[in-house]
């Protein structure tokens, strides 16, 4: 499976808010990665190999509910299906979306993917200093980029081990990435009790980074 989405963030933006796809739907895609805005605009859906993380705000603080039987749904999804990764230990520091995003896709450039589609990624990595946000849209009225943007409740997390699900590509902003980045990505700490949008991340020396195992590599000249 390459990258797919439904419901795109432009509509969203434009006040369509509503349930494009639940996780139920999804429910039977084995090794299913995804992420996107939960539907009404009330928090963020990652899916980490299957397994749902739902950020919400409750009392001015994250929660985090990861059972998968409760139903959820997304006004706008990102997902690909990943059987296998590759992983490679990056030994300098990334404290920027510049060097992510040459990292990124210098690795995928390695692994032969087509840089002219979007592709997934993941990380694995001590963070220094992580700034995310959940949406938590309380309003009731129609939504605009204004509205979005007085929904984000903005966190700061300083030295935590986390993975980073993303997805990268220079052809969909404003479709499944944000309308001034190539890159959306979402976190959670391992254990599992924080997770949300990241807006800013740095990352000590030793993240391992990933994409699909399933392309070709090229040979080195």
């Amino acid at each position: 499976m390459s990258v797919r989405w439904i419901g795109a963030q432009r509509d969203v933006l434009g006040g369509d808010v509503g349930a494009k796809v639940s996780l139920h739907e999804l429910a039977d895609v084995p090794h299913l990665y995804a992420l996107g805005p939960r539907a009404g605009v009330s928090g963020e859906i990652t899916v980490f190999d299957g397994q749902p993380c739902i950020a919400r705000v409750v009392d001015g603080r994250v929660h985090v509910e990861t059972n998968a039987d409760t139903e959820h749904a997304a006004c706008f999804l990102v997902y690909d299906q990943v059987h296998a990764w590759l992983e490679v230990v990056q030994m300098w520091a990334i404290d920027d979306e510049a060097t992510l995003m040459a990292t990124v896709k210098r690795l995928a450039r390695e692994r032969g993917l087509d840089e002219a589609a979007p592709f997934i990624f993941r990380l694995h990595a001590y963070a220094a200093a992580i700034t995310f946000h959940v949406l938590d849209k309380r309003d009731g009225l129609p939504h605009t980029p204004a509205l979005h943007e007085r929904a984000k409740v903005r966190f700061e997390l300083q030295r935590r081990v986390v993975d980073v699900l993303g997805f990268c590509s220079s052809r969909h902003r404003g479709i499944f990435t944000p309308g001034d980045s190539d890159l959306h990505m979402h976190f959670r700490t391992t254990d599992g009790q924080i997770s949300g949008h990241v807006e800013r991340i740095a990352l000590e020396p030793g993240a391992l980074t990933a994409v699909p195992r399933d392309a070709v590599p090229r040979e080195r000249t």
